[in-house]
């Protein structure tokens, strides 16, 4: 079934007007406001009230790339129930504020967005198609890890640039969307071309299309925050290089 949709226009046509969906808010908001609910959600989302998770999910994320190294395919249930598992808990707190202009605010079109990844997730759990037996450490693979790691790192300070040593385990990147998808296609793309390839289309064309609106944010509605637009280049390389990869077969592959 997830096969065929997946092959459909019309269902990346329906990703794309999910992403525009008005965002649940607690007083009325007029539409030319609808940009300031989301950014306002972003820099007060529900997980800064958890803080102590930041570095579990660091050491996680971590995790999830060492063992499909060490145990290969002994790991592969645990690495795609972990990202179903992280997935979720970013998708439930990261776009839902309760301390907003205007009340509490959930980002109705992100979550429905990133709840179809969720699903591609759990599809692969159900087919188990990832093949972590051979890993391979191609010059892109190691480019990619690179802008992963400056993802991973969030070198940022209330939106500028900052550089601590200490983010690296303690900031929100490993519960912030943006942050881990670039990890997660990195990871699969080491495998590749074994790898489940419909939950790498769906995961890179969601990325790909958070990856075109915050650079359209960053650069071009609220250009002071620039450097939040170089955080998210990442997310929007990575996720075209898992699109296009994702649409070819094993054969093609060089």
């Amino acid at each position: 079934m997830i096969e065929k949709i997946v092959k459909k226009w019309w269902f990346y046509a329906i990703c794309l007007v999910l992403l525009f969906i008005p965002s649940i808010v607690q007083k009325p908001v007029s539409p030319e406001k609808a940009s300031q609910v989301v950014q306002e959600v972003m820099q007060n989302p529900l997980i800064y009230k958890i803080k102590e998770f930041f570095p579990i999910a660091k050491v996680w994320i971590i995790f999830l790339l060492i063992g499909g190294l060490i145990w290969k395919n002994n790991f592969k249930k645990i690495f795609t129930v972990s990202i179903i598992i992280l997935s979720t808990f970013i998708m439930i707190f990261q776009n839902v504020s309760l301390n907003t202009s205007y009340g509490y605010a959930i980002l109705l079109g992100n979550i429905l967005l990133q709840f179809i990844v969720i699903v591609s997730w759990i599809y692969e759990n159900k087919v188990r198609k990832n093949d972590f037996s051979k890993p391979r450490f191609r010059s892109w693979n190691v480019l990619l890890f690179i802008l992963a790691f400056i993802a991973f790192w969030m070198p940022t300070l209330d939106g500028k640039m900052y550089f601590s040593v200490k983010d690296l385990i303690m900031n929100e990147s490993g519960l912030t969307y943006c942050m881990v998808t670039p990890i997660i296609i990195s990871i699969l793309l080491l495998y590749y071309p074994h790898i489940n390839k419909i939950t790498l289309r769906i995961t890179s064309f969601v990325g790909f299309l958070f990856g075109i609106l915050n650079m359209i944010t960053w650069f071009i509605l609220n250009a002071s925050f620039w450097w939040m637009g170089i955080l998210h280049i990442p997310l929007l390389i990575i996720s075209c290089v898992g699109l296009v990869l994702s649409k070819k077969h094993a054969n093609d592959f060089i």
